[in-house]
């Protein structure tokens, strides 16, 4: 790990302007495979004279559509191990191939591995999600139809069982199917491959993924624990069910559809300076402008999530300045050399927090949320036939493409027609959608939108809509099963699913953006929308983007969310294969633990920059984050320290000053040491270090984990851990952990010291300054975040 002293500076980057400079730029393209080729005179005419074909037969249109063959990726040169190679997706492929091309013409410093950030763009599913969705739905539809035919229970799982064996061989079925279908395992094998330790996430932007990409980037230089940056954007086009999709959006059928990967490395201008490094083009703005109608672009070609880096490699190509365009969500874009002007207080002014609901089994209501954590209780129940078919997919003893386990923290129904829509919507929207954007929209509407001040000015004020959630959504996956059913052994009868129409919604149901989107429609107001993916940190890695978007004056408020259903079918079967899940009950701390036990929830929240302290809840202090790139399953104890560094290197907070950490507390012996570890490096308390304030304070560090409650939500679970902080701020207590039976020795809280609350305890104002509390999250990847919260006191002079 790095020991950088600069990452040791809380103020913005001295860099002159908000300039970015292109230093790198690397793709993989049909018959274009490395960017120099691709620079070259004629080489973007060229490209599109090739002959393209329609692939799909079932299309609303006649498609040219270029696809891309990667079948010598080599395995090797990555550290893919032969067993997980059916695992890992196309796009995961290409975009290594990319990076691997601007990576090799720029040589990064030591001393910047650890600032140097992976972000990745995709759009709609992977086709490691759509095999992983193939095998169980066959699964289930082989018991449901061996049980109409009258088999016994014990005849239907010896006959399914013989088939998982069948699916296992034709499309693969390893411990690794999650991880290789996971949108944030691409940059997380990038820095695994790059050596880079830098934050890590990718987003869904739809056709402009890149300008949010470049967005973030410019935002995040501001600071010193970002440097540089690698953003890739990746899209692949599997099958008809993507393009209906698409052009059911208004995407032009009579445009070439592009698939591929484009990676650009970028960093601030001065910093390519100090480095001499080459700069190809320096990018000042990178706008969008809502409109009311929209210009048909003259682009030739539609390539999705690459949309935006494809025009600016033909814009560097073409030796241009600037490039512009359409997106088909109703946005129009530019991106130019002339740096934004923006009013913009100190860079650390606080980020207010104004309003939150938690969602849970419970519901979005606070009430019944507190009540739980107040009692140290749970949600736990047995999962519903609906929610698991166990004749199919149960089975006690591990075995391949089943799960151990039948009970979780989990919604009534995953039913999209179980779950009413608190403001009346049409049945033709809202089958189309997935629970987990039913549950979003009705908390929505009990959201206290913004302050007084905001709501006289809402015309001015710019907004953003971040989304944490898997970047597929359920209903994506349903419909592009039917697509692979050849594909599966044709031993026992499968009846082929039928084709679901599409409309103007089923884009909105199916995509991550569409989630953000939904949101801005329905509280009536026009906002940047993306959804972000960074395994179970996804939800700190969106709070991180709106905080950033704050700080730099790009937006005014940002509300986030964050949300996931942890147990589906899909879920506890890949889980299971992972062997993480608790055959019992998770237990985070506890000595012997076993795994964890999955969960639906999430919850959302209004950010704003605004510094109206009668409003906030609370105030944002700092936040950052790492990828430890060591491994993309177990946790790094050192990966999570340099997230925790470089957090406290963002603020004048001591240490000392934090009363309670909110955990990530998988409930895995290996995550918990690695979790306590990581704390231990940066929160122990050495009383010959402490302040005078600081040895006021006679209470040891608490620690708790809001997934003993809940279960672990994946995306969802960072947003309930800072839903659990906002609620014991209000409740001036902190809620107890409960650890059945014994706390795990080798966490060593003594050493700290820290203690796990057993019961409710009280959490007065310190002497001096607010209550102070701090929320770690990591996950698959080596992903990591980390961030610094406080409620003010009454009458707190702002001295730390």
């Amino acid at each position: 790990m790095s020991s950088d002293k600069s990452t040791r500076s809380n103020k913005p980057s001295d860099q002159p302007d908000n300039r970015v400079a292109i230093i790198s730029a690397g793709c993989f393209f049909p018959g274009q495979r490395h960017f120099e080729h691709l620079a070259e005179p004629q080489a973007w005419h060229q490209l599109m004279q090739n002959h393209y074909t329609t692939p799909w037969s079932e299309t609303d249109a006649a498609l040219s559509v270029a696809q891309v063959s990667d079948q010598d990726f080599d395995f090797r040169k990555f550290s893919i191990p032969p067993l997980f190679r059916k695992a890992v997706s196309k796009e995961t492929r290409l975009a290594l191939l990319a990076a691997d091309d601007a990576f090799r013409q720029i040589t990064i410093p030591e001393s910047l591995r650890d600032h140097c950030d992976q972000y990745c763009a995709v759009h709609l599913g992977s086709d490691a999600a759509y095999r992983n969705a193939t095998k169980v739905q066959a699964l289930r539809n082989l018991a449901e139809t061996l049980t109409s035919q009258g088999y016994s229970p014990q005849e239907i799982e010896q006959q399914v069982d013989a088939y998982k064996l069948q699916l296992a061989q034709t499309l693969g079925a390893s411990s690794h199917d999650r991880i290789g279908e996971m949108a944030s395992s691409i940059p997380a094998r990038i820095a695994h491959f790059a050596q880079t330790r830098g934050k890590c996430q990718t987003i869904d932007g739809a056709d402009l993924g890149g300008l949010r990409l470049l967005q973030l980037a410019q935002d995040s230089f501001r600071f010193q624990d970002s440097r540089i940056a690698l953003l890739t954007s990746v899209q692949c086009f599997h099958h008809a069910e993507q393009a209906n999709l698409l052009l059911a959006q208004g995407v032009s059928p009579n445009k070439i559809w592009l698939e591929g990967a484009i990676s650009l490395l970028v960093c601030p201008v001065s910093v390519a300076q100090d480095n001499q490094w080459p700069i190809l083009a320096e990018l000042g703005d990178m706008s969008t402008q809502h409109a009311s109608t929209q210009s048909e672009s003259d682009c030739p070609y539609f390539s999705g999530a690459n949309q935006i880096f494809s025009q600016v490699l033909e814009m560097l190509s073409q030796q241009k300045q600037h490039c512009s365009g359409y997106s088909f969500t109703g946005s129009g874009w530019q991106i130019g050399p002339m740096p934004t002007p923006r009013t913009v207080t100190y860079a650390q002014a606080p980020v207010q927090l104004l309003d939150y609901r938690p969602l849970t089994a419970l519901g979005d209501d606070k009430a019944p949320f507190w009540q739980t954590l107040d009692q140290g209780s749970d949600t736990i129940q047995e999962l519903s036939g609906q929610q698991l078919n166990q004749t199919a997919l149960f089975r006690q003893n591990p075995q391949k493409l089943s799960t151990y386990i039948r009970k979780a923290m989990c919604f009534t129904s995953h039913d999209i027609r179980d779950v009413p829509p608190v403001k009346a919507m049409m049945p033709a929207k809202q089958h189309r959608l997935d629970v987990t954007q039913q549950y979003l929209l009705n908390a929505c509407t009990r959201l206290s939108l913004t302050s007084a001040h905001m709501k006289s000015r809402q015309d001015e004020i710019h907004t953003a809509i971040i989304v944490a959630s898997n970047l597929s959504l359920t209903p994506d996956r349903v419909r592009t099963v039917r697509h692979l059913w050849d594909e599966l052994p044709q031993t026992l009868p499968l009846p082929r699913p039928q084709p679901v129409t599409v409309n103007r919604w089923s884009w909105y149901g199916a995509s991550g953006i569409g989630s953000a989107m939904l949101i801005a429609q329905q509280l009536g107001i026009q906002a940047d929308c993306y959804a972000v993916e960074a395994a179970c940190a996804s939800s700190m890695a969106a709070l991180h983007d709106a905080v950033r978007g704050l700080q730099s004056g790009r937006y005014d408020q940002v509300i986030v969310a964050g949300i996931e259903m942890a147990t589906t079918e899909r879920d506890l079967v890949l889980c299971s294969a992972q062997m993480m899940l608790s055959t019992t009950r998770i237990r985070p701390f506890a000595d012997e633990n076993d795994g964890f036990t999955p969960g639906d929830g999430g919850g959302i929240f209004i950010l704003s920059r605004e510094p109206d302290s009668q409003e906030a809840l609370a105030t944002i202090r700092s936040i950052s984050g790492s990828c430890d790139s060591r491994s993309m399953t177990a946790p790094d104890p050192e990966g999570q320290a340099l997230a925790i560094e470089k957090t406290l290197a963002l603020t004048d907070v001591k240490p000392g000053r934090i009363q309670y950490i909110e955990a990530h507390g998988t409930g895995t012996a290996l995550g918990d040491v690695s979790e306590i570890s990581a704390i231990r490096q940066h929160y122990q308390h050495k009383p010959d270090q402490k302040t005078a304030d600081e040895k006021q304070q006679s209470h040891p560090l608490y620690i708790g984990s809001v997934k003993y409650n809940f279960g672990h939500c994946f995306a969802g679970a960072a947003s309930l851990s800072l839903c659990k902080v906002l609620s014991a701020f209000e409740h001036e207590q902190i809620p107890p952990t409960p650890v059945p039976g014994n706390i795990n020795p080798r966490l060593m809280l003594a050493d700290l010291p820290a203690d796990i609350p057993q019961e409710t305890i009280p959490w007065p104002y310190p002497e001096s300054g607010g209550r102070m509390a701090a929320i770690n999250s990591f996950g698959t990847g080596g992903i990591n975040y980390h961030l610094v919260i406080e409620q003010a006191g009454p009458a707190t002079d702002g001295n730390k």
